[in-house]
Formats: C-alpha cells, sequence, structure tokens
C-alpha cells in the first residue's frame, strides 16, 4: 500500500513539475497570443514610402483587438496607415503610446463615432502642419455627400526617401441607394484636389465602400481623367474575388488613387490577406482586409 502511495506521489510530482513544450501563452491570464504572418508577409523597404489604409471595424471590437493590431503593425512595419473606423480616441491614443516610435492623429467630425485616423512611423516620416478635414461647412451638399459625421481628412507627410505626399483618407456613405452620395462625394473631391492641389503628389486612400469597375460607376469623374488621375487598385478589382479587400460580400471597396505626379512612383499595390493567417481576424479585428501601395522615391 505504501508503495503504491509513493508511486502515486512521484507520478503526481512528475507530472506538475515536467511541464510541457509548448510555448503558446495562456489567454485565460490575459498574455497576447503572438501571432503568425509568416505566410501572410509583405516586402517593405526603408527606401520606400510605404502606405496601408485598413477600415479597423469599430475599433476596438473586442478586448483582444488591440494588442493582436499592435502585432500586425510591428509585423508589417509599414510607415504610414490610414486608419477608418476608429471608436475610441482612448484606445487609440493607447495603441499609439504602445507601439512606440509612432505617432497619429484621429479626427472626430461632428460628434461621430466612427472616426478616421492616421499612423506614422516618426523614424521615416514627418507631419507637415496638421491634418485637416475637408469640406468642414456643414451644408446639405457635404452633408449628403460625406454624411454629416464623416469628412475626408487630409495630411501632407514627408517621407526619408525625399517623397511628398498629400493623403486623403475617406470613408464614404456605403450600402445600396446612397450611390448618388457617392458620386457627389468624388466630385467634390475631384474639385478640391483640381483646384488646390493640382500640381502636388495626391493619393487618396480609404473605404471608398463602392466598387471601382461598375458599369454605372460612381468615381467616373477620376475614370474619366485617366492623364491625371489612377487607381492603384484597379488590377486587384479585376483580379480573382478571394483576393478583395472585403471578403464576407466579395468587393474591391478599399481603394488607392493616385494623381499623375506619382504614376511613376508606384511599385506595386496589394491587399493582405492576413484572414489566411489569424483565423479570428474577423471576429476580433475586421471585416476588412488592410490595402498596401508602394512607393519608389523620384529618379
Amino acid at each position: 500500500m505504501k508503495k503504491s502511495f509513493w508511486l502515486f506521489l512521484i507520478a503526481v510530482i512528475f507530472t506538475s513539475c515536467g511541464g510541457s513544450d509548448d510555448s503558446t501563452p495562456d489567454n485565460d491570464d490575459n498574455t497576447p497570443i503572438p501571432l503568425s504572418l509568416a505566410n501572410c508577409s509583405v516586402t517593405v523597404s526603408s527606401e520606400t514610402f510605404d502606405i496601408l489604409t485598413w477600415n479597423i471595424e469599430q475599433f476596438p471590437k473586442t478586448n483582444a483587438t488591440a494588442d493582436m493590431v499592435e502585432q500586425i503593425i510591428e509585423i508589417y512595419d509599414v510607415d504610414v496607415i490610414a486608419l477608418q473606423e476608429i471608436t475610441s480616441t482612448g484606445a487609440f491614443d493607447a495603441l499609439v503610446s504602445t507601439l512606440g516610435g509612432w505617432s497619429g492623429f484621429v479626427t472626430q467630425f461632428n460628434g461621430s463615432n466612427l472616426m478616421l485616423g492616421y499612423l506614422y512611423k516618426e523614424s521615416e516620416v514627418t507631419v507637415d502642419g496638421t491634418p485637416m478635414n475637408l469640406y468642414e461647412e456643414a451644408s446639405t451638399e457635404n452633408n449628403n455627400a460625406f454624411t454629416a459625421f464623416r469628412r475626408p481628412y487630409l495630411m501632407k507627410v514627408n517621407h526619408t526617401n525625399g517623397l511628398s505626399v498629400n493623403l486623403i483618407n475617406v470613408h464614404l456613405k456605403c450600402c445600396n441607394g446612397s450611390q448618388d452620395r457617392r458620386r457627389a462625394a468624388s466630385d467634390l473631391l475631384k474639385a478640391y484636389i483640381d483646384n488646390n492641389l493640382a500640381s502636388e503628389e495626391v493619393l487618396m486612400l480609404g473605404d471608398y465602400n463602392d466598387d471601382i469597375i461598375d458599369t454605372d460607376n460612381v468615381f467616373q469623374v477620376f475614370l474619366d481623367d485617366p492623364q491625371n488621375y489612377k487607381f492603384t487598385t484597379l488590377p486587384v478589382a479585376e483580379g480573382p474575388s478571394n483576393g478583395w479587400s472585403y471578403p464576407s460580400f466579395p468587393s474591391q471597396i478599399d481603394n488607392v488613387l493616385i494623381t499623375d505626379e506619382l504614376f511613376d512612383n508606384e511599385i506595386s499595390t496589394e491587399v493582405i490577406s492576413v484572414d489566411n493567417c489569424v483565423s479570428t481576424y474577423d471576429a476580433v479585428i475586421s471585416d476588412h482586409r488592410p490595402v498596401l501601395v508602394r512607393l519608389r522615391a523620384d529618379q
């Protein structure tokens, strides 16, 4: 009997002390689980201006969202991120603080709870002045085009490779029945660029909430001016649906538009299918995939 007891005790001690080789943290104690994005990797460089647009869907969606977003940002190591759908300035500020070496801006227009923001890496990017909302006046025309709560967000940035670019972050009105509103927004945005930034590098990115390949196209005003404007996401939109930025209702609604001053600078534009590497991506982070555009220095 005593021998059996001691054998049992030794087995218990060995089991409890022997441990496991599994290095995956226990999420029950709120320890972050490290993400593996090796199969969803991107190419970036300190010599290229690497810009991401990301509808981050009501950030933060869950208690785990901020940590996972931080890891994704650190792994991809781009230079600027244009964000849509920030719901908490406190969570945004905490993210900036946690990242380290990054800074950011967020705009809360007219009390909206779906805010636009920018993050930028301080080692490669500087900002001219303070970002500003376009068409701030609360007119019927502006409210119809951009909703009463969202306005395009302009930020001029300088990269260490010598490029200076005016970024315009947009989140246009969603859904069927709002095509005329998105068309009106396109008209106003083109008018602003033509009248105020005609000879400058402009990159307009964000959630356009519409396809750029539709026959009856709300962005026709840009498509009709190919000498001055180009959607760098057009090849993506014309490609297979499994590579589009909004997979739950397959569509390429997160887009990038550049002016002719940047035509020779574009290296590539791609949708990053993070959801193929992070099984909880949709539930915890976003229903949109990020879109990356890379720009080379002037030759």
